[in-house]
């Protein structure tokens, strides 16, 4: 259930079987070196969440296209909020959907970079002593290794697809950013936005210009642009198809549908949220 297209007469319906759940897609519009359009990440949180709250009814509110990319400027087409800035306009919008009758919010991340600030975001929620609850949720792909062991599961791969997925395995490709897996669930999100023909067309290795800082632990935030400078962090590897992007979408969508079938029904962290609250006064 899309919140833009609800109409005001059925909103207080759609609440009751969503069960008091919202679903926030975010992402951010970033590059991913040639091949991939630069709204990946939010386009693939969008279509996900909504595939995924037709298997299992939630109320979806509109995608942010905005995400955590400070210091990252320098591509052409990223989109770059100040970080309080984010975090002001997502507090707000969790202010409304509570106001509007849901209790639990779940924020469906599909950017690498957005981890750490929405876990610190969820919270931040939490001096605001208010009467609802705010997950966080990355949106998940499986390993090249699921879809060859649960092949029965997706029917319509070919012996083909299966010794591609093999061979991707056996000779343990890089899969980071812009890589096979993410590569396949936005081709099968938005096919004709995706371009395979350039995927080779810069290099995804490491420069490995911090790599001692990566070796000791030691984070700065220069770290993963400076090894990475096309913002591409894989191998290359050929044989990707719209059967096997069908497979890597398909599972992303069950197990987040499975999210959200598990916030409707559980009670423990609404008991342990009740109980938190009392503490406070």
């Amino acid at each position: 259930m899309l919140w833009k297209e609800i109409l005001t007469v059925e909103f207080a319906d759609a609440v009751k079987k969503a069960k008091g759940v919202c679903a926030i897609p975010i992402g951010c519009v970033e590059r991913h070196g040639h091949h991939l359009p630069m709204g990946c990440d939010t386009l693939v949180a969008a279509e996900i969440t909504r595939r995924a709250a037709e298997q299992e009814p939630v109320v979806v509110f509109p995608e942010m296209y905005f995400g955590e990319k400070s210091g990252a400027g320098e591509f052409p087409g990223t989109i770059i909020f100040p970080t309080e800035l984010i975090a002001k306009i997502l507090e707000q919008s969790c202010m409304e959907i509570a106001r509007n009758g849901f209790h639990k919010i779940v924020l469906m991340n599909f950017h690498g970079g957005n981890k750490a600030f929405l876990q610190n975001f969820a919270r931040s929620i939490l001096m605001k002593k208010a009467n609802f609850q705010v997950y966080v949720y990355d949106i998940t792909m499986a390993s090249a290794i699921h879809y060859i062991e649960q092949k029965e599961c997706y029917p319509y791969l070919t012996q083909e697809d299966i010794a591609c997925l093999q061979d991707y395995a056996d000779q343990k490709k890089r899969d980071g950013h812009g890589g096979f897996m993410e590569t396949a669930i936005c081709y099968d999100v938005c096919p004709t936005l995706c371009r395979l023909d350039k995927r080779e067309e810069v290099d995804g290795t490491s420069t490995r210009l911090f790599a001692e800082f990566n070796r000791l632990k030691l984070y700065t935030p220069f770290t993963w642009m400076a090894n990475y400078p096309n913002s591409l962090a894989c191998d290359y590897h050929p044989g990707l198809n719209e059967r096997i992007a069908k497979a890597v979408g398909e599972y992303a969508t069950t197990q987040a549908a499975e999210i959200f079938r598990f916030l409707k029904e559980e009670t423990v962290s609404e008991e342990y949220l009740k109980q938190w609250l009392e503490k406070q006064n």
